[in-house]
């Protein structure tokens, strides 16, 4: 598990999405963490009828379908337990209509968890310029699990 410094938070916080700001964020952070891991992000928020694919990024060759998921706390489970059986369907149907408009073969799908603690879990208030530190894990190809 890996964390981002809360400067870095807070730069990114700007500009995001308002219908799913969390979300949005999580996948900025995500990308910025897959980019220092030497991934190229191709895509993101890559989106059929019935599903969506958060960031299609490349490493060596292997077109790599990352689904994001981010957590303030753990009310709702853990960030990664939010892949069921259901939510992988609709991946597996929305990763196969990409790599057949784009004509790619070799590829996995990967998470990115993300765990935010909630505002003052740490002692001190959460504003605007003040984030805790995200906890991010990667897991590599989810469908072998």
């Amino acid at each position: 598990m890996e964390s981002l410094p809360s400067n870095r938070l807070t730069t990114m916080v700007r500009n995001i999405r308002r219908n799913n700001p969390l979300g949005e964020l999580g996948e900025r952070l995500a990308e910025k963490f897959l980019s220092s891991k030497g991934y190229s992000t191709i895509s993101r928020n890559y989106r059929i009828r019935g599903g969506e694919i958060d960031i299609v990024a490349k490493k060596g060759g292997i077109i790599v379908f990352v689904e994001v998921k981010t957590r303030r706390g753990t009310r709702f489970g853990e960030a990664f337990e939010a892949i069921d059986h259901r939510k992988k369907q609709k991946l597996i149907r929305t990763i196969h209509h990409y790599l057949a408009e784009n004509g790619y073969s070799t590829w996995r799908c990967d998470l990115i968890a993300i765990s935010m603690p909630t505002p003052g879990s740490h002692g001190e208030p959460c504003t605007g310029n003040n984030f805790p530190t995200a906890q991010i894990r990667h897991f590599k190809n989810i469908f072998l699990s």
